[in-house]
């Protein structure tokens, strides 16, 4: 009779323990055409590339029999060329680069970054500093300035989400570029009709004999 007991309780624990689980996953899956950085808690940003994913491993509280589902809330940032998190909770949804999420114990969380944006990107090729590039979108009727880049070093990148043209709704961009040494540079026009997903690529170009 103790065999059997002493088995049983055996068995028993073994199962319990078994049963425990801590920490879970949260997966990234890039479904745009350009890269994602993405942060979970306060961690540093990873680059996700185009196409692919990325698993973040997320602490949490043992989770058994006796503790029935565990769970942890976390902070989530994302930072895409053409994606932006949306928050739902306001009345008018709005763009946003955080959120949070929970994940489970012992599961995995999975995030699926379709394209919602498109994107202007500009590199300067002169060897002196790009002051500021103004982003304008073009309506049949209107015309609004969506944003600016500012202060862009010699060979270096900065780029700008911006929205992508819809059915129920048509645009173009231009963009005015200022250097510093007051050079002017006009790019964009009515053939720069961008839609999700699609970058416009800006090179200021090298000044001649640089």
């Amino acid at each position: 009779m103790k065999k059997i007991l002493f088995f049983t309780l055996a068995i028993t624990l073994l199962l319990l323990f078994s049963a425990c689980e801590s920490g879970g996953k949260f997966e990234v899956h890039n479904r745009t055409s350009h890269p994602v950085w993405t942060a979970v808690q306060a961690g540093d940003f990873v680059e996700v590339p185009a196409g692919d994913s990325h698993v973040f491993k997320v602490d949490t509280e043992t989770q058994s029999f006796l503790t029935g589902e565990v769970s942890k809330k976390i902070k989530v940032r994302v930072l895409g060329k053409t994606f932006s998190l949306v928050d739902r909770s306001e009345e008018v949804p709005v763009y946003t680069d955080s959120t949070y999420t929970k994940v489970k114990a012992g599961k995995t969380t999975h995030a699926y970054l379709s394209p919602n944006r498109a994107c202007i990107q500009i590199t300067n090729l002169r060897n002196t500093t790009m002051e500021r590039a103004e982003i304008w979108q073009h309506r049949s009727n209107s015309q609004m300035l969506v944003g600016t880049l500012s202060d862009i070093p010699a060979g270096e990148t900065k780029w700008m989400r911006v929205d992508p043209n819809t059915l129920d709704s048509s645009f173009y961009y231009r963009i005015h570029v200022l250097m510093e040494n007051d050079d002017v540079f006009p790019f964009g026009g009515p053939e720069v009709v961008l839609g999700s997903d699609e970058l416009y690529q800006i090179d200021i170009p090298a000044a001649p004999g640089q």
